[in-house]
């Protein structure tokens, strides 16, 4: 009995041992989207420069509003030598500013909840909407008959015209057979061929509109018809052709006399006759086209105010749906995102405003002032030219697909190869608009400028230079490898509800330990598949 017991145990641990190394292998397939800062770096090795002159310009185009140096200037580093107007970006940081006010009032807002007031004023606009959404689509229903009618008025008289055109081009092969046979069956010459060979093209053209004539009478579906006129006026215009090449062979040299005038009247007139066939089929295309250009523009008009109507409905729906539950917890942590973003703005809007005085990275002598009160400068063209004090700077060569993140005044961090144990600090000072292709790659020179350098710089040395290209705070974040891309698109397995679950997701920058931003789809503490 005692056995018993013991086996039983055993059973019951390992049963338990199972299912507890299988819940911990299951919580090791996962990931959770975490919520930090992510910097964005480039890594490049350099050289020890050593230059007569650095141009500076500024990190965006715009109007120079001030220069306050000229040649033989002695400038202090971070001195302020050029500014630019920056009188819109004032007025964004205006703007940006009172948003990020008003998304703080939402968030209020939010969980305070709507009154009374403002629920009817919804209630209100979803009846609208409803009624809005009714007559787009009486309209529509309207517009569908009206324009129905249009078509078949085009296409009334295809079968007609087909049928007239048709008779024309059997005479005419008849007259062409006739004359062929009386003048065409004797000696041959290159005028015989040539007329035979008209003939046999006539022929075949006039089967030709006899066939699509036969489709319009036993099919009257609007493709058909445009079919059976785009192939008819091919065929008249061969028959014209080829009537032009029978009046060449009727007055040529070799035929003069044979051809009676009767003839060659008869020529004359079914090529008339079969010419203003084709200009009536190609009228008739064209007025065909024109009402069927209408009837798009008209339906897609009415469409278009049914989808607008659907929109608006779906939209005051949602919001009355909204202001009468309770503020849910992702709501809230959207308004907070939202928040946050406005925050972004104004702190990219006041970075930008802080960009527009251009300041001496260096202390030194000016050599050259190119940038003019009132006129507009482009990104990175250089505004001054300086003779720093500190003649060294580092060479980067950069790979032209790195170039989008590089901007002027970007922060470096560098260590000389001969020097490990320190680090020294810069930033980028100039960018080479014209790359050099090194072994088929297409690489562009940047400049680089350390606050201050070993007291042993020798020209030549070798730099490893991190580039901070960009810095996001308080964002979502995970490991580039559990993000999959399809047709240009970014996908996530999400575990939700105990699914498995893909969600489309908007990445943003690239950070160091390859992770990825996550800008929208995703929120904080979702368990994400490891791929």
């Amino acid at each position: 009995m005692k056995k018993i017991h013991i086996v039983v145990i055993i059973v019951v641990l390992i049963i338990l041992g199972a299912f507890f190394l299988g819940n911990s292998q299951e919580e090791e397939n996962f990931i959770e989207v975490e919520r930090g800062s992510i910097v964005q770096e480039i890594f490049e090795t350099g050289t020890v420069k050593r230059g007569d002159e650095v141009s500076l310009g500024f990190k965006e185009a715009g109007r120079i509003k001030s220069v306050f140096i000229k040649e033989g200037d002695f400038v202090e580093r971070g001195e302020i030598i050029v500014t630019q107007e920056r009188e819109n970006l004032e007025i964004s940081l205006r703007e940006a500013k009172a948003g990020l006010s008003s998304a703080q009032a939402a968030l209020e807002k939010l969980l305070e909840g709507a009154s009374k007031e403002e629920r009817e004023v919804v209630r209100a606009a979803v009846r609208s909407a409803e009624s809005g959404l009714h007559s787009a689509e009486e309209n529509l229903e309207k517009q569908k008959k009206v324009t129905e009618e249009m078509k078949e008025d085009a296409y009334k008289g295809v079968s007609s015209l087909l049928g007239e055109t048709y008779l024309d081009a059997k005479e005419t092969k008849e007259l062409v057979t006739d004359l062929a046979r009386e003048h065409f069956g004797g000696f041959v010459v290159s005028e015989t061929v040539s007329g035979r060979r008209s003939r046999d093209i006539i022929r075949r053209s006039a089967e030709e509109i006899e066939k699509y004539r036969e489709l319009v009478r036993k099919n009257s579906e609007y493709e058909e018809m445009d079919v059976a006129l785009e192939e008819t006026k091919k065929n008249l215009q061969k028959i014209v052709a080829e009537m032009d090449n029978m009046l060449d062979i009727a007055e040529s040299d070799f035929y003069e006399n044979k051809f009676t005038d009767t003839q060659v009247a008869s020529l004359r007139e079914y090529r008339r006759l079969i010419n203003s066939n084709l200009g009536s089929v190609t009228s008739t295309q064209r007025a065909i086209s024109s009402v069927m250009a209408e009837v798009d523009s008209m339906l897609s008009s009415a469409r278009a105010q049914v989808d607008s109507a659907e929109k608006s409905l779906d939209q005051a729906e949602r919001e009355l749906s909204s202001i009468e539950a309770d503020p849910r917890d992702p709501d809230i942590r959207s308004q907070k995102a939202a928040i946050e973003q406005a925050e972004a703005r104004v702190e990219i809007l006041e970075r930008r405003i802080s960009d527009t005085q251009l300041k001496s990275p260096v202390s030194g002598t000016v050599s050259a002032v190119t940038a003019r009160e009132g006129e507009i400068v482009a990104a990175g063209s250089p505004a001054v030219t300086l003779v720093p004090d500190e003649d060294f700077y580092i060479e980067v060569d950069i790979y032209e697909g790195d170039m989008p993140q590089i901007s002027l005044g970007d922060p470096v961090l560098a260590s000389f190869l001969a020097f490990d144990d320190k680090e020294f600090f810069g930033e980028i000072i100039s960018i080479n608009p014209v790359g050099r292709v090194v072994d088929g790659v297409v690489y562009y020179p940047v400049n680089i400028m350390l606050e201050d350098y070993p007291e042993e710089t020798r020209i030549e040395m070798t730099v490893d230079v991190t580039i901070r290209t960009a810095e996001r705070e308080n964002v979502l974040f995970l490991p580039e490898r559990n993000v999959q891309r399809r047709e240009g698109k970014s996908f996530v397995t999400v575990l939700e509800d105990g699914e498995l679950i893909e969600k489309e997701v908007e990445t943003g920058i690239r950070g160091e330990g390859r992770i990825i931003e996550i800008v929208s789809g995703l929120e904080e503490g979702e368990k994400i598949l490891i791929d």
